[in-house]
């Protein structure tokens, strides 16, 4: 059960929108190589300075391609979640997020140290990532059998 209920269920989807949304969003700003409203070059909040550096890339993958992907599961599993309330889907849902909220504190450094810029898409990711992780802290609980809930 996502902490909250219905109303924890109902932040779980539109975080996942959110993600989503913004995934996408950053993903087509990085492809176009161009500035957003939110995001513009030589400022503090230079999203393509983020993007732009060598840590961006994993295993040939840039991270704002494989974020619409993650961000994209994330939806699916929260839809199906609050839709079915399906116990594997919420399980794999909590899996994720935390597996994806170990990830955000070395983004985090990457965009202050490396970057020295702050990605306002990320950011909100980040916060799209946390908020579904903190929802679903009782499946995570669950799923790795630390209580009997």
């Amino acid at each position: 059960m996502v902490l909250g209920g219905d109303v924890g269920g109902l932040g779980v989807l539109v975080s996942a929108i959110v993600g989503f949304t913004v995934s996408l969003w950053g993903y087509y700003g990085y492809s176009r190589g161009s500035e957003t409203p939110i995001c513009r070059p030589s400022s503090k909040v230079d999203c393509l300075a983020v993007y732009s550096i060598p840590q961006a890339w994993i295993l040939g993958f840039h991270l704002s391609s494989i974020a619409p992907y993650y961000y994209g599961l994330t939806l699916v599993l929260a839809l199906i979640s609050t839709i079915t309330w399906w116990e594997p889907a919420l399980r794999i849902l909590a899996i994720t997020q935390w597996g994806g909220l170990l990830m955000v504190p070395y983004l985090v450094y990457l965009e202050l140290f490396i970057a020295r810029a702050i990605c306002i898409y990320c950011t909100i990711m980040h916060i799209s990532t946390l908020a579904i992780a903190l929802l679903t802290l009782d499946e995570l609980l669950e799923a790795l059998a630390i209580t009997g809930v």
